[in-house]
């Protein structure tokens, strides 16, 4: 079975950020700016014994008005975090963010040293390049892992947005009504056609398949991965006639929305 493990996207210099429990959160989070990373994998001798990430700062630091010059990365941190290893298999890795519903994977060597943090964004992009590997050879397989991908989606985009979190939602955007909504396609079978709008006002137009709700959430990741915060997945949705905010959380959902926007004739 075609199964690829982490070790085979883990870049020759990966990026990561290590801090020691003893160190404070100001220095932990001047490093993870100076690497321009969300997250830092607490160690001692190298054995990953936490992690902290930009939201824990926030939370637990800043919230709580905790002095971050003298607040100790041990005090903050999330502790003894679910690990991955270099030979775990990419699907099986989002599986595991997937049950423990985090989004920061770190990974370690048979030695059980830090190697590696893998996001969600990274690994979804990973397992979804496996499965179009895959191809039509392990139909099963591919099928579970579809679906335990679409779950692991279901319950990140379940979550309410804040108010901040409106400017980095994606929508999908009908031209000619005004609204947020699907366009019909080119004559391609199970395909539509979608706008969204990133944070600078941006317009991006794509063709993308209706069956899987996980295939617009990847072209959308292609389109504003730079835009999505990583601690805070966005969620889809559009706008109806009678604007109303309804969010895309299955494949029962889009394809609803499809049918609803050539129902009421929405187009480009």
């Amino acid at each position: 079975m075609f199964r690829p493990s982490l070790s085979t996207i883990i870049t020759d210099n990966p990026k990561i950020v290590t801090v020691s429990p003893d160190d404070t959160v100001l220095a932990a989070a001047k490093k993870m700016l100076e690497s321009r990373l969300n997250s830092a994998v607490v160690t001692v001798e190298n054995k990953p014994r936490g992690i902290l990430t930009s939201k824990d700062i926030l939370m637990r630091v800043i919230a709580q008005n905790l002095p971050p010059e003298t607040t100790l990365v041990e005090k903050v941190m999330t502790p003894n975090p679910e690990c991955a290893t270099i030979d775990t298999p990419i699907v099986d890795a989002l599986h595991t963010m997937h049950d423990g519903k985090f989004l920061h994977l770190p990974v370690v060597d048979r030695d059980g040293e830090i190697v590696a943090v893998f996001d969600v964004i990274h690994i979804t992009h990973a397992a979804v390049a496996t499965l179009s590997q895959v191809g039509s050879t392990s139909g099963v397989n591919n099928e579970a892992t579809t679906t335990m991908m679409q779950k692991f989606w279901d319950s990140a985009m379940a979550l309410p947005p804040t108010e901040e979190d409106d400017e980095t939602q994606s929508r999908s955007d009908g031209a000619e009504t005004g609204r947020s909504l699907p366009y019909p396609s080119s004559n391609m079978p199970n395909t539509f056609g979608f706008k969204i709008q990133d944070k600078r006002g941006r317009m991006h137009r794509f063709t993308c398949e209706t069956r899987r709700l996980t295939d617009l959430i990847t072209a959308v990741l292609q389109r504003l991965e730079d835009d999505i915060d990583r601690n805070n997945l966005p969620q889809i949705l559009y706008e109806d006639e009678d604007h109303d905010k309804v969010v895309l959380a299955s494949d029962s959902d889009l394809a609803a929305a499809v049918e609803h926007a050539k129902l009421v004739g929405w187009k480009v």
